[in-house]
């Protein structure tokens, strides 16, 4: 048995046995050349309306899938996965002000694998260090370049302004089940998805009142099926995707009321009823103003697309 200690937000510990799982070995990657060049740009203005409108970002998609947006919390860099020969890389897109629209983005190279996949980002606020910057990968522990039997969140770490993200980690609760799609909290508190026997669930390791380390993950009071959480700034709303009919996903609300998560509630007006994979991934921007997501509905470039519309047209 193995305990392991993390720092979340650079602020929160996080302690869990790891059982059997070997998730944390270091592997003295760099990632600056890629992400480095948005170091020193300063928080943006919010970005500009959209009309009340789901938006397609025509200049990023292709005719490939686009999947798995995620915002910095400046909204000047946009991390997010393309499949491409058969698997998923993670890309990033960078733009100088908010008003620009998001351009094509480029491979993350340091991260992405021959054969494995990468993909799911979630990058911890610029200005707090230790920042983070995790993703999930298939890739075989002890052959980073050949697949493995599961997906597995690691995260790499930034200690200072300027210096570049290196020594990849996995996450000590990693367990044989899939684990995707990290989402982390102001106070650190950590969701993300987990492939269990009865199918996807949203698990959350959480900060116990008055600070100190993380608690071991438990499921989300949630029906399973629903999972990928995004929540907004005060943590008393989750967006998330969920099953629909004809083997379909869809977008959900899920509200925090007296310490319990509603029963999400589809957002009808923003789900499309075209295309056959349908609407996923949610992502909200760090303001909580944005909703990034990605769907095959018409009106793309070809395949999954990513699209963004804002919260306050959202309707359930």
């Amino acid at each position: 048995m193995m305990t392991a200690s993390v720092l979340l937000y650079g602020t929160a510990l996080v302690e869990w046995n790891a059982g059997d799982r070997q998730a944390m070995r270091c592997l003295p990657i760099v990632v600056g050349s890629v992400l480095g060049l948005v170091i020193g740009l300063t928080a943006a203005p919010p970005a500009a309306d959209t009309g009340g409108k789901p938006v397609n970002l025509a200049k990023l998609n292709t005719e490939k899938d686009e999947d798995e947006p995620h915002v910095a919390s400046n909204n000047l860099m946009l991390l997010y996965s393309l499949r491409s020969k058969g698997k998923w890389d993670l890309m990033v897109s960078r733009r100088a002000t908010t008003s620009q629209p998001w351009p094509p983005g480029r491979p993350v190279e340091e991260v992405n694998r021959k054969t494995a996949d990468s993909l799911g980002a979630f990058l911890t606020p610029e200005g707090v260090f230790p920042q983070r910057l995790y993703y999930a990968s298939n890739k075989d522990i002890e052959m980073p370049d050949k697949v493995g039997d599961n997906f597995d969140i690691y995260f790499l770490s930034r200690q200072f302004p300027n210096s570049d993200f290196t020594f990849e980690q996995g996450l000590p609760f990693l367990t044989a089940a899939d684990e995707l799609h990290p989402w982390v909290t102001p106070e650190g508190h950590f969701y993300f998805s987990r492939r269990t026997k009865e199918g996807w669930r949203v698990f959350v390791a959480l900060v116990p009142k008055g600070g100190g380390a993380l608690q071991a993950p438990k499921p989300v009071e949630l029906p399973v099926g629903f999972h990928h959480a995004t929540l907004t700034p005060n943590g008393t709303t989750m967006y998330l995707q969920g099953p629909l009919e004809k083997d379909r996903w869809g977008l959900f609300r899920s509200d925090l009321v007296g310490g319990t998560w509603s029963k999400p509630v589809p957002l009808t007006g923003l789900n499309s009823e075209e295309g056959k994979i349908g609407d996923r991934s949610p992502c909200l921007s760090r303001d909580g103003a944005l909703l990034y997501f990605a769907s095959d509905r018409p009106g793309g470039k070809g395949g999954l697309d990513l699209w963004v519309v804002p919260t306050a047209s959202l309707k359930k």
